[in-house]
């Protein structure tokens, strides 16, 4: 299986997001939705706290070879 993107995550956030504000949305649904949004959140965030990590090594790498 195929492992999602960011930007596929990131549009389920938005998807979920438009049902949750959804008039015809049920309590319900809307709890199920904000669990599927928290997980969504939680992938999100992980890929750019990584990209920051690696950033800021590529920041400190050339600032060595640059000092």
């Amino acid at each position: 299986m195929k492992e999602k993107t960011f930007e596929e995550s990131l549009n389920n956030l938005k998807n979920v997001a438009d049902k949750i504000r959804d008039d015809e949305t049920t309590i319900a649904d809307a709890l199920k939705q904000f669990e599927i949004g928290m997980e969504e959140y939680k992938y999100c965030n992980d890929i750019l706290k990584s990209a920051n990590q690696k950033i800021e090594i590529y920041e400190k790498e050339v600032e060595e070879n640059d000092g």
